[in-house]
């Protein structure tokens, strides 16, 4: 079989540049002028002026006349969700868990945000550990009671927040559930402030996890969290993987189309009975 790929390490500069240009416009949604670009990269405005030139060409950038500002343009959101949308949600999104979760050696879990509720669709484990905690794929979030849960309300209007926690209610899942709704809330603009929110034992007693936005659109459509047994996980180790965790989270992002459901995952949830929605189950 030919060899598709130099092994050797070696990076095409221009090529690298190029993505490195494309990478920074997702920083600057209202478009970035050449000058403010080349500083970010640390670009000559020369050789920088060819690359955009080239990528404006080819058409994956755009220059606005009025203002001399570059913007992405839609050719590579297209390819980006055409792609996503030939090759199925879990084949895009697997990758990214498992390579988070072997770099953790924990439990990897994917939540989307649909209809007012997170619902956990995918996962990805590490190779090394035999005690691993419980994945829930397939069950709706407790969100006053997960980290995933946590993070989407964390990011919802305050007001919101309150009427999703008026409807799911407070229910207390261990000794350590959250049942106070003023000291939820105090939970929800530290995790808003921080990038990800965490829980402790409030799901499961002996269990941790932290979570982190998929933001698209710019709302969360989803999390990407990691959880383990308290005596492996510290919160220590939770905050030092969180800005991995993070990137997880971003990556996901820029690919996820605008419309996901568990159905994109092989999972079917049932009808609603008693005001809340049962496990889902594979078609």
């Amino acid at each position: 079989m030919p060899h598709l790929v130099d092994g050797s390490g070696v990076r095409v500069a221009s090529v690298s540049r190029a993505m490195r240009v494309l990478e920074a416009f997702v920083g600057h949604p209202e478009g970035v002028a050449l000058s403010r670009l080349a500083a970010t990269l640390g670009y000559g405005k020369a050789s920088l002026s060819k690359i955009l030139g080239t990528l404006v060409r080819e058409g994956f950038v755009r220059q606005d006349p009025p203002t001399g500002r570059f913007h992405l343009s839609w050719r590579l959101l297209a390819m980006a969700f055409g792609h996503a949308e030939r090759v199925g949600m879990p084949a895009i999104c697997v990758p990214i868990l498992q390579a988070l979760a072997d770099e953790t050696d924990e439990l990897v879990q994917l939540a989307v945000v649909e209809d007012g509720e997170v619902l956990f669709v995918a996962k990805a484990e590490g190779p090394g550990q035999q005690i691993r905690m419980l994945p829930l794929v397939g069950l709706v979030a407790p969100a006053h009671a997960t980290a995933s849960g946590k993070v989407w309300l964390a990011h919802l209007p305050e007001a919101e927040a309150l009427a999703v926690l008026a409807r799911q209610g407070l229910r207390r899942l261990t000794p350590r559930t959250i049942t106070s709704r003023g000291k939820l809330l105090a939970q929800l603009r530290e995790a808003r402030a921080r990038g990800y929110a965490i829980v402790d034992e409030e799901l499961v007693q002996g269990g941790r996890a932290a979570a982190a936005p998929i933001v698209a659109g710019g709302r969360v459509v989803g999390a990407v969290a990691v959880s383990g047994p308290t005596f492996r996980l510290s919160l220590a180790k939770l905050h030092r993987i969180a800005p991995r965790m993070r990137r997880a989270a971003a990556e996901l992002g820029v690919v996820w189309p605008p419309r996901v459901t568990a159905r994109d995952f092989g999972l079917r949830v049932r009808p609603v009975t008693n005001g809340r929605r049962a496990r889902a189950s594979t078609p």
